[in-house]
């Protein structure tokens, strides 16, 4: 059996240390609390961090008028171009020049207007592309903003 008094003083308080600071992080963590450990002082201070809720109803709403209308969109010019080349059509990505110059001609017309078209529809949601996609990034991560929108979609519904 180990007697913790006979292990070395600098081990003890090696273990003393690594044990205090591993309770004091969880209890920290458990209430809220950050900690902020400083190399430059011996001390360890605690913050609470506020996250603020990165969008509004207004635009949980217009997200999601837009994201129905361009998900309609996008489902329409997936089976036009899968008909057209008779195999699922590739990965087309607006903002990125590269997922188009590699398009077959008639495929390339109809991916720019389904881009040109879905801008269209963010706007005219007031929404600026960006944002859109900022918005999707949190729609994406299907945590409150996702249930949000899908609250929305559900009362638009009805």
């Amino acid at each position: 059996m180990l007697n913790f008094n006979s292990v070395s003083p600098k081990l003890n308080k090696i273990c003393f240390h690594l044990l205090s600071s591993t309770m004091l992080a969880g209890i920290g963590l458990i209430s809220g609390f950050i900690p902020d450990i400083s190399l430059k002082s011996p001390s360890i201070s605690f913050a609470t961090n506020a996250y603020a809720q990165e969008f509004t109803p207004e635009e949980t709403e217009n997200y999601a008028k837009a994201g129905y209308e361009v998900e309609l969109l996008r489902r329409e010019v997936y089976q036009e171009i899968k008909s057209l080349i008779d195999e699922p059509p590739p990965n087309i990505v607006c903002d990125r020049q590269e997922t188009l110059e590699n398009l077959n001609p008639n495929v390339r017309e109809i991916a720019n207007r389904y881009c040109n078209q879905s801008q269209q529809i963010v706007r005219e949601n007031n929404l600026s592309i960006n944002r859109f996609n900022e918005l999707k990034s949190y729609y994406d991560l299907r945590d409150d903003f996702y249930k949000q929108v899908q609250n929305t979609l559900l009362k638009l519904q009805n």
